[in-house]
């Protein structure tokens, strides 16, 4: 049990502290508000993400992923979104002071339910999700005791991986009072955003009819090989709903 909850750690954080849609949201928000106002941005992301593993662990995502037409909505609305937000960001209006210039939408989207609700748009939380389901949930225990723990686990983790995007955010709003340096910043971010989008982009170029791998077909050798090096046991195939 120590072992598998060292794995799931080492996998928790290193998801959470790479660059990626929230990260970069993270750091927009930082600049604009800093960090203590930026805090429930991060808490909406750790919970959001939580409540998104925890029903992806009972077999709610089973199901919905095995729905080709939803999966293809769930790619093309999150690409969509992003690719707004990042036009959002780049587009930002910028003052003469340079710093206080978010857009509307990163305010929203700063909130702690929007943060939240985010996750369930963000392609990265799901593969996310479903490699850590993949990996280590085990159908011989309680589904909903796992999807708790690994909840639990992703809680801590993003708090703990997401903040220094925030703070950095925060350090970085500090010298963007020249409207020269705020705007090469919401474009920086802009740009940083939309890459985060390749691996999907790239998934989309294989081939129409491909949708999101289900939980027991994502990432296999990668989760096996994380919980090899961590001395995890193997994971089983997660169970699905009737």
């Amino acid at each position: 049990m120590f072992e598998q909850l060292i794995a799931i750690g080492v996998f928790a954080f290193v998801a959470s502290v790479t660059p990626g849609p929230n990260n970069v949201l993270l750091t927009a928000v930082g600049s604009a508000v800093g960090v203590r106002r930026g805090l429930p941005t991060l808490w909406g992301i750790a919970f959001g993400f939580a409540v998104m593993i925890f029903l992806l662990a009972v077999g709610f995502g089973e199901t919905i992923m095995r729905l080709d037409l939803v999966t293809e909505a769930i790619k093309i609305a999150g690409i969509l979104f992003l690719l707004w937000l990042a036009w959002q960001i780049g587009s930002a209006p910028v003052t003469a002071s340079g710093a206080g210039a978010g857009p509307a939408e990163i305010d929203r989207r700063g909130t702690f339910f929007g943060a939240a609700l985010f996750q369930w748009i963000n392609p990265k939380a799901w593969l996310i999700a479903t490699a850590v389901i993949s990996a280590y949930m085990n159908e011989d225990s309680s589904a909903l005791t796992q999807g708790a723990f690994f909840g639990a686990v992703f809680i801590l983790a993003a708090t703990v991986g997401c903040l220094p995007w925030l703070a950095l955010g925060a350090v970085l709003g500090r010298f963007l009072q020249r409207p020269a340096y705020c705007r090469a910043f919401n474009v920086t971010m802009a740009v940083l955003l939309v890459g985060s989008m390749l691996p999907v982009l790239a998934d989309f170029g294989r081939g129409a009819g491909q949708s999101l791998p289900t939980i027991s077909e994502t990432t296999p050798a990668m989760a096996s090989a994380t919980a090899a090096s961590t001395g995890a046991p193997k994971s089983k195939r997660a169970p699905s709903m009737p």
